[in-house]
């Protein structure tokens, strides 16, 4: 099943439509306030006034007030500029100067210009690069991606045939905007759509604000999927999410399959989306009419993907324009029309691709054995009693030997007979075996670090 949704080619065409269709429709609260359609219109033709006289090329956001970062997000592109979204903490590439940075001092004079006329701004060429991501892997270094508005565009659009909002939907926004996920499915898609977003102060107020919002779906990282099937469990009662949760999309990371069980058994359909910011950053999602677990569901209709020699490509519309500043690496990465992701995985028989781990983090051991540590992960995570895994190699010994760190607040003997029969069975006994009550370490993009 797909649904019907409308097409736009750029930002100012989504954003006119979507002032004429929901403009008294609520769009936004915070600890602020709130603010309809119309004001959040009026706010971004504001900032356009201020972006259409400024001469920098790349616009850098510093800013911590998320709808203000949305407001200036928008304006910045539609008045033909490039937004660097950068990750908490981190500096502004050399190559990247002299970037416009748009911090909280500056934002009282952005904001205090009379809004303009959308006739004064004249529509962008939708293939030109507006936005550079970057990108973080749990090892690789940060790699700016070139995305335009059709590439985000059509990710956005194409994935809500398959995972869909509503006009009225609410939803609470968690994720951040400098992660390119946000972008597209917190503000790109809602937007789209007509859905109203509520912004908690921070995570720490997030069951509060399921209560008071009473939100119908949430995308959210998986720790955050685990955290909320936690609560369910010990208070066995829909309401404390607000009662009207339907569904959440996680991203980032794959799902500990007894979280997403558990979550369907309360009647919270957990939907995984699987992407990287080169592909704007969708690839695959599991519909919201149903899921096939342990899948990332079917390749949203705007992408090809193939596999070759076990790794997943994808070529099509979302595919990144390239690296920044760096043509060799997109060379690399992209040939004859097709990404190489650097993930592993196949299409199962109803043609829902599988994610099973990433090539670079292959292990080989002393006894010649290799595998996905992921692969292994995932048969681990599905087991009672434990909440996260990890698998790397030890080298204190006489050669390389596995290492399994377990994450468990109630480890006993009937868990660890059950992950030896596993270990066995994976040719990967004898093994170290570390059991820790602390959750493993992640980088800013919620990947588990593993060097």
């Amino acid at each position: 099943m797909e649904y019907e949704v409308i097409f736009y080619n750029t930002f100012l065409d989504m954003l006119k439509g979507a002032k004429e269709k929901f403009s008294d429709l609520l769009f936004w609260e915070d600890s602020n306030g709130k603010c309809t359609y119309d004001h959040f219109y009026n706010d971004i033709m504001k900032s356009a006034g201020y972006f259409l006289k400024l001469g920098s090329k790349y616009i850098v956001l510093g800013l911590n007030d998320q709808y203000l970062f949305a407001v200036i997000y928008i304006a910045a592109v539609i008045t033909k500029h490039i937004v660097c979204l950068l990750p908490e903490n981190h500096l502004i590439p050399d190559n990247m100067q002299p970037a416009y940075i748009v911090d909280d001092k500056r934002l009282k004079e952005i904001m205090n210009n009379v809004p303009i006329s959308e006739n004064e701004l004249i529509n962008t060429d939708p293939n030109e690069p507006c936005t550079i991501a970057f990108s973080s892997g749990t090892s690789a270094k940060n790699k700016g991606c070139i995305l335009s508005q059709r590439n985000l565009l059509y990710d956005a659009q194409y994935s809500m045939k398959i995972y869909h909002y509503w006009k009225g939907e609410r939803l609470i926004h968690i994720l951040p905007y400098w992660h390119l996920f946000g972008i597209v499915a917190d503000l790109i898609g809602p937007l789209h759509q007509g859905c109203c977003l509520y912004a908690p102060e921070s995570n720490v107020y997030f069951f509060q604000a399921m209560k008071y919002f009473k939100p119908h779906c949430i995308n959210m990282p998986p720790a955050l999927a685990d955290t909320l099937c936690s609560r369910l469990k010990s208070t066995q009662d829909i309401r404390s999410t607000g009662g009207c949760l339907k569904k959440i999309l996680c991203a980032g990371a794959p799902m500990n399959i007894q979280t997403a069980y558990s979550l369907k058994a309360f009647g919270i359909l957990p939907c995984i989306a699987y992407g990287l910011t080169e592909c704007s950053p969708c690839v695959a999602v599991t519909p919201d009419t149903d899921i096939a677990f342990g899948t990332v569901g079917k390749p949203i209709p705007c992408v090809d993907v193939k596999i070759k020699d076990g790794e997943i490509l994808v070529s099509g519309s979302t595919v990144m324009l390239g690296y920044f500043e760096n043509e060799e690496m997109t060379k690399q990465k992209v040939v004859d029309g097709y990404f190489y992701t650097g993930d592993m995985g196949y299409f199962d028989k109803n043609g829902n691709l599988v994610v099973v781990g990433r090539k670079d983090n292959m292990l080989i051991f002393g006894n010649g054995t290799k595998c996905v540590p992921e692969i292994i992960e995932s048969r681990l995570n599905g087991l009672p009693g434990i909440e996260e895994t990890l698998l790397r190699t030890n080298f204190s010994g006489k050669y390389a030997m596995p290492e399994l760190i377990i994450v468990s607040s109630d480890f006993n003997n009937g868990i660890k007979e059950k992950v030896t029969a596993v270990m066995k069975e994976e040719a990967l006994y004898p093994f170290i075996l570390t059991i820790q009550t602390e959750k493993l370490t992640r980088n800013s993009m919620e990947k588990v670090v593993r060097k």
